[in-house]
């Protein structure tokens, strides 16, 4: 079967990682680079034998390329995918979908009307530790989860921001901790417990000298009836900390040495010995507390096709994406109608209304709302 032929749009940051993997897959090609540093374009290149392009249209309109992979600031998705959807290429393109969920619509759209592959790169779903927590949900090990508390606290000093300037910017970043950090999280946390329907959300910039927030306080209820608490910051240590309570028991998932962790160094799941429900209506002690049986869970050997594998397998009609174009929307909807809320000081109900949101983003590009 022949590799399926590849190029890379975007080459700083996860670009280039992009294409080291793309060169070392064996159902892969690599065909052409595209990006508007031309000496680096042609380095890059030059190492893998591929044509160097600054400028992607001519490439998408030039190669006889199977899809693209896009690894460029946030402001490019839309009109880059929309582009290469048109030129009939599939697309891989790094998180998040879009800014805004009216692009995200159309980007969808355009994929199914041509029948063509939107996957976007949400790579939490590949983690073991994720993994690991999906299966004891999806088997019901803990019963329907009623409640979850989810935090992600890591610092990001002005050096990270000062680096790459776009992230500053409602304009070019269409957020801050939500975009560029916890984008990956909202993202599991979707995949975990469901739809969102409901948000409260408080957001503001407590350090840091850009415009986007850098700090978020929210409530979410999802179609399941669940209710979530979010904490996500970009001031604080390191800390990845997710509580989930369900009928029939909770899982602790835990760790303080990254908040980007993919096996925890605490993951516990506690099994009740009665139902939730059965502890309220029956328990004489009127401080009485569930009796928990706790286990450790090991999850270091689980593993998952990589974002490229799921890729590929797509393309050549074997599965879907890890993270497809409809349910990386779903992410970007939940993360518009926090700072929709945020901005507004509203509960936000979902689907959210999309030119609501494109007024209000336009607002703070303007810098009509402060965040300090």
């Amino acid at each position: 079967m022949s590799p399926i032929r590849l190029g890379v749009i975007g080459l700083r940051g996860m670009g280039g990682g992009h294409v080291r993997a793309v060169s070392k897959h064996p159902d892969a090609r690599l065909l052409a680079v595209a990006e508007i540093d031309a000496p680096l374009a042609e380095t890059v290149a030059g190492r893998h034998d591929a044509r160097a392009y600054t400028d992607y249209r001519r490439m998408l309109e030039e190669q006889p390329l199977d899809g693209v992979i896009i690894a460029t600031p946030h402001v490019l998705h839309a009109p880059m995918t929309l582009n290469a959807l048109d030129a009939g290429m599939h697309v891989l393109i790094e998180k998040p979908i879009a800014m805004r969920v009216s692009e995200g619509d159309r980007m969808v759209h355009r994929a199914e009307e041509r029948g063509l592959i939107l996957a976007v790169g949400h790579n939490y779903r590949t983690f073991p530790g994720n993994l690991m927590l999906k299966r004891l949900l999806d088997e019901g090990q803990v019963g329907p989860l009623y409640r979850v508390h989810w935090q992600w606290l890591e610092n990001r000093p002005d050096s990270y921001y000062q680096r790459d300037r776009w992230r500053c910017t409602w304009r070019q970043a269409g957020g801050g901790v939500l975009m560029n950090q916890t984008s990956h999280d909202l993202d599991l946390l979707c995949w975990l417990v469901g739809k969102p329907v409901e948000v409260s959300a408080m957001i503001g910039n407590y350090a840091h000298t850009h415009e986007v927030e850098d700090t978020v306080v929210a409530t979410i209820r999802f179609q399941t009836g669940a209710y979530a608490t979010l904490q996500l910051s970009t001031c604080g240590s390191s800390l990845n900390s997710r509580h989930l309570w369900g009928e029939q028991g909770e899982i602790v998932f835990r760790d303080t040495r990254n908040a980007n962790v993919h096996i925890p160094e605490h993951f516990q799941i506690g099994r009740y010995r009665t139902s939730f429900h059965e502890t309220i209506r029956t328990d004489p002690n009127i401080a009485g507390q569930p009796d928990i049986s706790w286990e450790d869970i090991d999850c270091s050997g689980r593993e998952h096709p990589s974002l490229l594998d799921s890729f590929i397998n797509a393309v050549r009609g074997k599965g879907r994406p890890v993270t497809d174009g409809v349910s990386a929307l779903q992410t970007l909807e939940l993360i518009n109608a926090m700072i929709l809320s945020g901005v507004r000081k509203r509960v936000v109900t979902l689907p959210i209304d999309r030119d609501d949101y494109d007024a209000v983003f336009e607002d703070l590009c303007r810098g009509n709302y402060a965040l300090k």
